[in-house]
Protein backbone atom coordinates (compact mmCIF):
# COMPACT_ATOMS: atom_id res chain seq x y z
CA UNK A 1 0.00 0.00 0.00
CA UNK A 2 2.77 2.36 0.84
CA UNK A 3 4.29 1.93 -2.87
CA UNK A 4 1.05 2.70 -4.26
CA UNK A 5 0.92 5.92 -2.77
CA UNK A 6 4.40 6.69 -3.08
CA UNK A 7 3.57 5.60 -7.26
CA UNK A 8 0.38 8.24 -7.24
CA UNK A 9 2.41 10.60 -5.17
CA UNK A 10 5.32 10.69 -7.71
CA UNK A 11 2.75 10.89 -10.87
CA UNK A 12 0.82 14.19 -9.72
CA UNK A 13 4.38 15.42 -9.12
CA UNK A 14 5.45 14.89 -12.76
CA UNK A 15 2.31 15.82 -14.41
CA UNK A 16 2.25 19.02 -12.28
CA UNK A 17 6.17 19.79 -13.10
CA UNK A 18 5.56 19.12 -16.23
CA UNK A 19 2.52 21.00 -17.43
CA UNK A 20 3.89 24.26 -15.60
CA UNK A 21 6.12 25.32 -18.81
CA UNK A 22 5.93 28.57 -20.47
CA UNK A 23 7.40 27.39 -23.33
CA UNK A 24 6.07 26.81 -26.88
CA UNK A 25 2.93 25.33 -26.54
CA UNK A 26 0.20 27.13 -24.41
CA UNK A 27 1.93 30.79 -24.49
CA UNK A 28 0.27 33.06 -27.17
CA UNK A 29 2.46 36.49 -26.84
CA UNK A 30 6.29 36.22 -28.43
CA UNK A 31 8.42 39.32 -28.19
CA UNK A 32 5.09 41.02 -28.68
CA UNK A 33 3.53 39.17 -31.85
CA UNK A 34 0.24 37.15 -31.05
CA UNK A 35 -0.53 34.32 -32.49
CA UNK A 36 -4.12 35.75 -32.21
CA UNK A 37 -3.39 38.82 -34.37
CA UNK A 38 -1.12 37.31 -36.91
CA UNK A 39 -1.37 34.20 -38.96
CA UNK A 40 0.45 31.22 -38.34
CA UNK A 41 2.40 29.80 -41.17
CA UNK A 42 4.40 26.85 -39.29
CA UNK A 43 5.01 25.92 -35.50
CA UNK A 44 6.74 23.18 -34.02
CA UNK A 45 7.86 22.89 -30.18
CA UNK A 46 10.10 19.39 -29.34
CA UNK A 47 10.46 20.48 -25.43
CA UNK A 48 9.69 17.02 -23.77
CA UNK A 49 10.84 15.67 -20.00
CA UNK A 50 10.71 16.77 -16.95
CA UNK A 51 13.50 19.50 -17.54
CA UNK A 52 11.78 20.61 -21.06
CA UNK A 53 14.56 20.51 -23.29
CA UNK A 54 13.89 21.15 -26.69
CA UNK A 55 13.11 23.36 -29.53
CA UNK A 56 10.80 25.73 -30.53
CA UNK A 57 9.84 27.71 -33.69
CA UNK A 58 7.21 29.88 -35.02
CA UNK A 59 6.69 31.45 -38.06
CA UNK A 60 3.95 34.13 -38.33
CA UNK A 61 2.74 36.28 -42.09
CA UNK A 62 2.49 39.62 -40.40
CA UNK A 63 1.47 41.32 -44.01
CA UNK A 64 -2.33 41.65 -43.12
CA UNK A 65 -1.02 43.84 -40.05
CA UNK A 66 2.57 45.23 -41.07
CA UNK A 67 1.60 48.65 -39.30
CA UNK A 68 0.93 46.88 -35.98
CA UNK A 69 4.34 44.74 -36.56
CA UNK A 70 6.07 47.36 -37.36
CA UNK A 71 5.54 49.05 -34.08
CA UNK A 72 6.62 46.14 -32.17
CA UNK A 73 10.11 45.55 -33.98
CA UNK A 74 10.67 49.25 -33.47
CA UNK A 75 13.59 49.18 -31.03
CA UNK A 76 15.13 45.39 -32.77
CA UNK A 77 18.71 45.60 -33.95
CA UNK A 78 19.17 45.35 -37.90
CA UNK A 79 21.05 42.35 -39.06
CA UNK A 80 23.29 40.77 -39.59
CA UNK A 81 23.32 38.75 -36.39
CA UNK A 82 25.98 39.09 -33.97
CA UNK A 83 29.32 36.60 -34.51
CA UNK A 84 27.56 34.35 -31.68
CA UNK A 85 24.55 34.08 -32.99
CA UNK A 86 25.43 33.79 -36.66
CA UNK A 87 27.41 30.62 -35.17
CA UNK A 88 24.59 29.20 -32.90
CA UNK A 89 21.84 29.77 -35.45
CA UNK A 90 23.89 28.62 -38.90
CA UNK A 91 27.03 26.62 -37.43
CA UNK A 92 30.89 27.97 -37.60
CA UNK A 93 33.59 27.61 -35.57
CA UNK A 94 35.02 30.03 -32.79
CA UNK A 95 37.93 30.10 -30.90
CA UNK A 96 39.49 26.51 -32.12
CA UNK A 97 36.07 24.99 -31.43
CA UNK A 98 32.89 23.78 -34.72
CA UNK A 99 29.55 24.45 -33.60
CA UNK A 100 27.37 22.60 -36.00
CA UNK A 101 23.76 22.75 -34.42
CA UNK A 102 22.32 24.91 -37.68
CA UNK A 103 19.38 25.43 -35.38
CA UNK A 104 18.40 28.23 -38.80
CA UNK A 105 17.93 25.19 -40.42
CA UNK A 106 15.99 23.68 -37.68
CA UNK A 107 13.74 26.29 -37.49
CA UNK A 108 13.20 26.88 -41.46
CA UNK A 109 14.47 29.81 -41.60
CA UNK A 110 15.51 31.24 -45.16
CA UNK A 111 18.65 33.62 -45.22
CA UNK A 112 17.46 37.18 -44.59
CA UNK A 113 19.47 39.89 -45.71
CA UNK A 114 16.72 42.71 -44.82
CA UNK A 115 15.52 42.50 -41.21
CA UNK A 116 15.77 42.99 -38.08
CA UNK A 117 16.32 40.58 -34.83
CA UNK A 118 16.16 40.36 -31.06
CA UNK A 119 17.70 38.37 -28.82
CA UNK A 120 16.41 37.47 -25.18
CA UNK A 121 19.35 35.18 -22.57
CA UNK A 122 16.80 33.29 -20.25
CA UNK A 123 19.49 32.02 -19.02
CA UNK A 124 18.99 32.28 -15.01
CA UNK A 125 22.71 33.33 -14.26
CA UNK A 126 22.29 36.33 -17.58
CA UNK A 127 23.31 39.21 -16.33
CA UNK A 128 21.99 41.49 -19.17
CA UNK A 129 19.11 39.27 -21.08
CA UNK A 130 19.96 41.23 -24.26
CA UNK A 131 23.29 40.05 -24.93
CA UNK A 132 24.50 37.58 -26.05
CA UNK A 133 28.51 37.79 -24.90
CA UNK A 134 28.26 34.76 -22.78
CA UNK A 135 26.36 32.08 -24.90
CA UNK A 136 28.93 29.89 -25.31
CA UNK A 137 30.47 29.93 -21.72
CA UNK A 138 27.65 28.11 -20.39
CA UNK A 139 26.82 24.32 -19.54
CA UNK A 140 23.76 24.74 -20.98
CA UNK A 141 21.49 26.84 -23.57
CA UNK A 142 18.20 28.81 -23.07
CA UNK A 143 17.39 31.55 -25.08
CA UNK A 144 14.39 33.05 -27.36
CA UNK A 145 16.13 34.82 -30.80
CA UNK A 146 13.53 36.18 -33.77
CA UNK A 147 14.00 37.71 -36.61
CA UNK A 148 11.28 39.85 -38.98
CA UNK A 149 11.87 39.83 -42.75
CA UNK A 150 11.23 43.10 -43.88
CA UNK A 151 10.61 42.19 -47.33
CA UNK A 152 8.41 39.70 -46.90
CA UNK A 153 7.11 40.77 -43.15
CA UNK A 154 7.59 37.32 -41.36
CA UNK A 155 8.47 36.94 -38.20
CA UNK A 156 10.96 34.27 -37.58
CA UNK A 157 10.55 33.40 -34.20
CA UNK A 158 13.16 30.62 -32.09
CA UNK A 159 13.53 29.04 -28.28
CA UNK A 160 16.33 26.65 -27.72
CA UNK A 161 16.52 25.06 -24.22
CA UNK A 162 19.24 22.42 -23.38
Amino acid sequence: MKYVRLIIVTIIFCLIFTSCSTVGSGQTDYFGFKTSVFTVVDETDTHEGFFGDGSYYLILDCSEETEQAKELIKEWKALPLTENLQIIMYGGEKDGVSYGYNLAEEAHWPTITNGVYKFVDRQSKADDKSDDTNLFNRYSYNFSVAVYDLDTNTLYYFEFDT
